[in-house]
């Protein structure tokens, strides 16, 4: 029997904690893959992200046509940039394909490479078209062939010299999270914004945050709770019927339709269906791995 493809998240050292959220490969090669099973599915996401394609060929989805069936894109280059993304995306590979995906905060990644998280928003794009400096030299070098040793460890290697990073206490409480939560980020980007010398307004708090991340703090919000929502339903997978009513009071929605509708514009999918698909659609083998995570 052919191996099953493989994906692992990959979670930072601590010097690193508040430049990368966190990272995640994924491993075809040599699985029994059908066409369908080959597709990728992803949540919309405010982090910004660096995608290394190792060996195969990866297309983004770009739309379907009339007749349901996907629409393809162009191959990817091998070191793809893509922004925080304000609705799900999908991807899909002809063959067997191994890859690495390593989300940086969108505020950590413009300290990297001088370009604000504003101008990448929703877009997918060749790295080396886009930044230039010691980046992405650090990226491409991951891309020559070296089989004794894991690439996200090299990648922190590289990157630990070009990080300065925020201030020490800032490091401190990333670094304490342990699985990093995107509601843990946004509380901390709270704090900062607001103890800004540059004005403590409430306006310019939320300028900042939005400066910051490329999305304002309302739309960053919904984030947090759809991934509450995710964390919840995770840790009580075992304790029978959910009470949808009390887990969308409890995540901060103002009823059930209310978080329907909200994991519905990060995901593409009603959480009914999508937790039919998690459990049967390899193709959504994300999310079943951000549910062991978060279980």
């Amino acid at each position: 029997m052919p191996p099953a493809a493989s994906a692992r998240l990959l979670f930072p050292r601590p010097d690193l904690s508040a430049c990368v959220f966190m990272g995640v490969e994924r491993d075809t090669r040599g699985a029994a893959l059908s066409d369908a099973q080959r597709f990728n599915y992803y949540p919309a996401t405010p982090m910004s992200l660096v995608s290394w394609i190792f060996e195969g060929t990866l297309h983004m989805v770009e739309e379907c046509s009339g007749d349901g069936r996907p629409v393809l894109g162009p191959p990817l280059p091998r070191l793809v940039l893509s922004g925080p993304q304000r609705r799900p995306v999908a991807s899909w590979s002809p063959g067997p394909v191994h890859a690495l995906s390593v989300a940086f905060y969108p505020d950590s990644l413009a300290r990297l490479t001088g370009i604000g998280a504003e101008s990448l928003v929703d877009r997918i794009l060749p790295l080396e078209e886009a930044v230039s400096g010691p980046l992405p030299a650090a990226c491409r070098s991951l891309l020559a062939p070296d089989a004794a040793s894991d690439p996200f460890d090299r990648l922190q290697a590289l990157l630990q010299p070009l990080w300065s990073g925020p201030p020490p206490r800032e490091t401190s409480l990333m670094s304490r999270m342990g699985v990093p939560l995107m509601g843990d980020w946004l509380r901390i980007l709270a704090v900062r914004a607001a103890l800004s010398r540059a004005g403590r307004g409430v306006r310019q708090a939320q300028r900042r945050v939005k400066s910051w991340t490329g999305q304002s703090q309302r739309d960053l919000q919904l984030f947090a709770r759809v991934e509450d929502v995710a964390v919840r339903v995770s840790r009580s997978r075992d304790d029978g019927p959910l009470d949808l009513a009390g887990l969308a009071s409890d995540a901060g929605f103002a009823d059930q339709s209310h978080m329907g509708r909200a994991v519905r514009r990060m995901t593409g999918v009603a959480p009914g269906r999508l937790t039919e698909l998690m459990a049967e659609d390899e193709a959504f083998w994300f999310y079943r791995l951000l549910g062991e995570r978060f279980g």
